[in-house]
């Protein structure tokens, strides 16, 4: 847990109560996913000022209720973390204009998704000289919900959102070796032209726990 510094002023005896469900994609409870409750974070990634003010865990039935400090801030999110077996989940809104009446953020249910490893290995074996562009299109295992008051911002959220992944590889830098991590059952589009050649797609359902992809050129 992130130490607070003096730019955080907590609210003087009050707390606040997050609670909700976590469930798969088969409506199956997640136990033990890890509920953050935030402030300061940014909205795509952990940020470096972030403080963390409450933690907790949820049930065998995927259940959590957890009691967490407060503090009015502009950046204020609660993170569900499903380990490195499912996508993340962060709910954000503004407590400088929004406090529940009862102090108690109600999630409900939270559905996050398996996730998979994708690991690709490229390599030259046609000598030097030869070269590949490439592009690796995919789903994030990401889902940021941003809200003002019980209002969802579609425009500040970020969801599911295509990621691409382009490099172009030569003489100084001919073989790659990567992961990333995807949604179990997504589609990974993959793009390539060797050399100058028109560029061929080809589209790989990930349908292993950990895929492993090899090209070569």
């Amino acid at each position: 847990m992130t130490a607070l510094s003096c730019e955080v002023h907590l609210e003087d005896n009050t707390r606040i109560l997050v609670e909700g469900t976590i469930i798969d994609e088969n409506n199956s409870p997640i136990s033990d996913a890890k509920i953050s409750v935030l402030i300061k974070r940014s909205n795509y990634s952990e940020g470096e000022n972030q403080y963390v003010i409450g933690e907790g865990y949820s049930n065998a039935e995927g259940e959590f209720s957890v009691t967490s400090l407060y503090d009015k801030d502009e950046d204020f999110a609660i993170e569900i973390h499903g380990g490195e077996d499912y996508s993340t989940y962060v709910y954000k809104t503004n407590t400088l204009e929004y406090t529940p009446l009862d102090l108690t953020f109600n999630l409900e249910t939270v559905s996050l998704k398996k996730l998979a490893t994708f690991n690709y290995h490229i390599e030259r074996t046609s000598g030097e000289a030869n070269t590949l562009r490439y592009t690796f299109k995919y789903i994030e295992g990401f889902c940021l919900e941003y809200y003002e008051g019980t209002t969802l911002n579609e425009f500040q959220s970020s969801c599911y959102q295509e990621q691409v992944v382009s490099q172009f590889l030569n003489d100084s830098n001919p073989d790659i070796e990567w992961l990333l991590s995807i949604p179990f059952g997504g589609v990974v589009e993959f793009t390539y032209a060797i050399n100058d050649e028109p560029e061929i797609t080809e589209f790989i359902t990930i349908n292993e726990d950990n895929y492993d992809f090899t090209f070569t050129y």
